[in-house]
């Protein structure tokens, strides 16, 4: 670290927020992290950042949340060695301002700060730490970089990072990339020096420090990369590493784009949601590990395996189009899901859970929400948003293009781009119309920024059927019937033959819509369900039974309380074909007071952790409907489903 000289700085503490850096490109992070420093249960840092200023300014400002005690600041001029000279320092509510005497030109810099202090958290933000066993690790998304170090926090940049932790030698640190040099500083102290990073954005960087006595396991896969897990049951590691081993290859032969990386580690954190895709050192749910069902697990860690190329080498350029990027990494880690989950029951169950997950979040925790996001984002918001209804709709998109084209457009992302947005996703497809007024690529956009859930009515009549849609505004529709009918609808209402059979559409839930039949044909469809329950699969015999009790709660089927009983009968007498019966029942039971649950479901967090395990998932008896009816007795005293 370049130190050439030491000044005394004022400090001035704000509650505005400056306005969003522009005129700063980071080039490259040299970072040294000391933890834990126990005085005040929080580590120590100095970083060295070479930056492009590319415009005149007389203040650096970079973003920065709850760190302080900056000492030793200095700035160089790297193209003619000068020292500009440091006036104040202005700490704000999320930056950290350096204002100069005089006014910076142009080129590039070398700043550094060759002290300042910040926390360590007990939640799971920014570097925190677990006690039992112990262990410090770090979750920089989508903001909390800037908790760790003074930097630019935005998805669309990225740097290098060269990092370096110090650490009590009892421990050992891991990191983003491999371990270069390990020295021994005191009694107390060791230093751990890792290799430097690709370009990678500052929320993707991360270490961990643990005890020496952690388990590490770890195999190779057939192209040369290192995966390491540790954790602290031998049992849940080999677990872990035999899903991690056995992901990686899938996703690897599917994208066929070599990542520049030579391991990846994964660290199983106690009570810690999901997981989180950092760069080479994956953090997941330790109590996922232990006890989630195969497919839970195989999704989760395919899913941050798949960030590494969406998300990691191809990041999205604003936090807008998050759900792009996880819901991209989501159809990925389904694909491997679909090739290692042999047993096709865990599948269909798996895939029943995912169903449930979208009507909770349309019904209750964002209704009438866009994939979209705002500028600044959360966790929270990300989690009730990206995920579910946007991984049907690339699904959709993909029965129209086939999936080779899908997996040649993420071949091209990631090879062609650092980062992405929607239109650069969609401009794959505006080459492909479904008739002389849309692209694919067109429907998709529309698809992605509308808000709400679209529903449509088919009522059977004799000889013809009629398909009439009930949004506003009209969604085109992307068809699949048991009738020859267009492969997408876009006018209000249309009338098709049907003199063989009824028209059905929608089964198995292969498009983002609901769908209302008239009596008839919603007692006909439950009479043969009833008969032959095995003809239909889990997703489609809980999607038909939703959508009928969302249309009963509604008022929209005449005499629907006599085909709710029989659907209620129907359930009850057959309960093994309709696991999480009481989530699809809802409507049916509650009719359209939804307070109670859309209470109690607005304070939990549902990612990766509403029907995770098997026992999750019985009918009248399942684990996730008994723990949200004990909450809900607690706190208002009767049942919410």
């Amino acid at each position: 670290m370049l130190l050439p000289f030491t000044i005394f700085l004022t400090y001035s503490i704000l509650d505005s927020v400056t306005c969003k850096t522009s005129n700063i490109i980071p080039l490259t992070y040299d970072l040294l992290f000391k933890l834990p420093i126990i005085d005040f249960n929080g580590f120590s840092g100095s970083m060295v950042l070479h930056f492009n200023l590319t415009s005149l300014s007389q203040n650096i400002s970079l973003d920065s949340v709850d760190l302080h005690s900056f000492k030793n600041i200095s700035l160089i001029n790297t193209i003619d060695l000068s020292h500009p000279k440091i006036d104040s320092i202005r700490i704000l509510r999320e930056k950290v301002e350096f204002t100069f005497e005089k006014s910076l030109f142009p080129g590039q810099y070398l700043l550094t700060v060759g002290e300042y202090n910040g926390r360590i958290r007990d939640g799971s933000e920014g570097l925190f730490e677990r006690k039992s066993p112990l262990l410090y690790t770090t979750h920089l998304q989508p903001n909390f970089a800037r908790r760790l170090f003074p930097c630019i926090d935005s998805p669309a940049v990225k740097s290098i990072f060269r990092v370096s932790v110090v650490h009590p030698t009892d421990t050992v640190a891991q990191s983003n990339t491999i371990a270069m040099d390990v020295h021994i500083e005191s009694k107390e102290w060791q230093r751990t020096i890792f290799s430097a990073t690709p370009q990678i954005p500052a929320y993707l960087l991360a270490f961990s420090v643990m005890p020496d006595t952690t388990l590490q396991l770890s195999r190779q896969t057939s192209f040369g990369v290192t995966v390491r897990v540790h954790g602290a049951k031998r049992a849940t590691t080999i677990r872990v590493l035999d899903c991690a081993l056995a992901s990686f290859e899938i996703l690897a032969g599917l994208v066929d784009v070599p990542l520049p990386l030579n391991k990846i580690d994964f660290i199983l954190v106690p009570q810690y949601d999901g997981g989180m895709e950092n760069w080479g050192h994956i953090a997941i749910s330790e109590e996922l590990a232990v006890n989630g069902d195969d497919a839970h697990m195989i999704y989760l860690i395919a899913h941050e395996i798949a960030h590494h190329w969406i998300g990691n080498r191809v990041t999205v350029s604003s936090w807008q189009y998050i759900c792009l990027q996880e819901d991209l990494a989501d159809w990925l880690a389904l694909k491997a899901v679909k090739a290692l989950l042999t047993d096709e029951i865990k599948l269909q169950r798996f895939q029943l859970s995912q169903y449930v997950e979208i009507q909770l979040v349309e019904d209750f925790l964002s209704p009438n929400h866009s994939l979209l996001m705002p500028e600044e984002v959360n966790q929270e918001l990300i989690n009730r948003h990206c995920y579910l209804k946007g991984v049907v709709l690339l699904d959709t998109l993909e029965s129209v293009v086939g999936e080779q084209f899908m997996i040649s457009v993420i071949k091209s992302l990631v090879g062609s781009h650092s980062s992405f947005n929607l239109t650069t996703f969609t401009s794959y497809f505006d080459q492909i119309r479904v008739d002389r007024n849309a692209t694919v690529g067109q429907i998709y956009e529309y698809w992605f920024t509308q808000g709400g859930y679209p529903s449509i009515l088919v009522e059977n009549n004799g000889p013809s059927s009629r398909l009439q849609q009930l949004s506003k505004p009209l969604w085109p529709l992307k068809m699949t019937s048991t009738l020859s009918i267009p492969q997408f609808v876009f006018s209000e209402s249309i009338v098709f033959a049907s003199e063989t059979a009824p028209l059905l559409v929608n089964l198995n839930f292969t498009s983002f819509m609901r769908v209302n039949y008239d009596s008839m044909t919603w007692a006909a469809i439950f009479k043969y369900m009833y008969e032959e329950p095995e003809l239909f699969s889990a997703v489609g015999r809980a999607q038909l039974v939703s959508d009928f009790c969302y249309f009963y709660a509604h008022d929209n089927i005449e005499n629907g309380h006599i085909i709710k009983d029989a659907v209620m009968d129907m359930i009850y007498t057959q309960p093994k074909y309709f696991e999480l019966c009481d989530w699809n029942l809802y409507w049916c039971n509650s009719k359209s007071d939804k307070s109670l649950l859309s209470q109690i479901l607005q304070s939990l967090a549902y990612r990766f952790s509403a029907f995770d395990s098997s026992s999750d998932f019985g009918c009248k008896n399942g684990q996730a409907a008994y723990n949200l009816n004990q909450m809900c007795d607690k706190l208002f005293g009767r049942k919410c489903i």
